[in-house]
């Protein structure tokens, strides 16, 4: 096989990156069309079960319902958001949208509804400063792992993460790289945002990274917003890597771009959300 072809190989392996709240996975699920409702993390498998419906001009109910999501892959969770903006779907959280949900999910809505005990939850995007880093190395394990196992003949040691496996606290507060199965599907939701050609690990990042920064910019929002709390006087805190990640309340949201929001019941108490403990509060600017 040439080595261009074992480099994509690997690169349709590896969910780069991933934008997950590691405590909180399982299994996405979604209910039928409109409204759509979301339990679980995002992969390729759930952007693929719900891109027709997303797109559906009869749909009269377009309210994408997240009740627990801890996030998901990079390139699906941006997928599901561009459908959503697209086909101008509203985006109601009932308990926690987590990590890429709030990334690309939340700021998505055409209307954004917070339950009362909603909690939005923030620990990094394209922009994180080690990103590229991490997934570097990932992509190095990934490959080391291939030719280790083809020069022993024997079957391929279950692949981690090197964040995830050198400490499982920093994976849990940042976005990260991790290899997982679902090459053939990913492959499709890259083909959907048009990131094709991709020569390494570099090249495949910077072409999300664009895609993301072009959504952003098409609705409004800051590219602080999935990482501010990582930045400046809350460095230290996020370094500490002892706590699930960071949350905004409604003015700094509005100031970075998310703004139509409607609180279900009249307000909002993130602070009454059971997973609040693992966050600290951040202000913009």
């Amino acid at each position: 096989m040439k080595p261009y072809l074992k480099i994509a190989g690997a690169l349709a392996l590896i969910a780069i990156v991933g934008f997950w709240m590691v405590a909180a996975h399982s299994e996405s699920k979604v209910a039928a069309c409109g409204p759509i409702t979301l339990t679980g993390d995002m992969n390729p498998d759930t952007f693929l079960s719900m891109k027709d419906c997303l797109a559906d001009p009869s749909v009269t109910d377009k309210t994408f319902i997240v009740t627990y999501s801890g996030g998901g892959d990079w390139e699906s969770s941006l997928a599901i958001g561009i459908l959503i903006h697209r086909h101008g779907w509203n985006v109601e959280v009932v308990e926690m949208c987590a990590s890429s949900c709030a990334n690309f999910i939340f700021p998505a809505g055409k209307v954004k509804y917070l339950h009362s005990n909603a909690m939005l939850l923030f620990h990094g995007g394209p922009h994180q400063e080690n990103l590229l880093e991490q997934a570097i190395a990932t992509e190095q394990a990934e490959m080391a792992r291939r030719a280790a196992s083809t020069s022993s003949g024997t079957a391929p040691a279950t692949p981690v993460a090197p964040a995830e496996a050198k400490d499982p606290d920093r994976s849990r507060m940042e976005g990260h790289a991790a290899i997982d199965d679902k090459g053939p599907q990913r492959l499709k939701v890259r083909e959907f945002l048009e990131v094709r050609d991709v020569t390494d690990t570099t090249d495949l990042f910077t072409k999300l990274r664009n895609v993301s920064d072009r959504f952003y910019a098409e609705l409004g929002v800051n590219l602080l917003l999935p990482d501010y709390g990582q930045r400046g006087r809350y460095e230290a805190r996020y370094q500490a890597y002892k706590i699930g990640g960071f949350m905004y309340r409604l003015d700094s949201l509005r100031k970075l771009g998310v703004d139509n929001i409607e609180l279900k019941g009249g307000e909002w108490r993130p602070e009454r959300n059971r997973d609040y403990p693992d966050v600290y509060e951040v202000t913009y600017p």
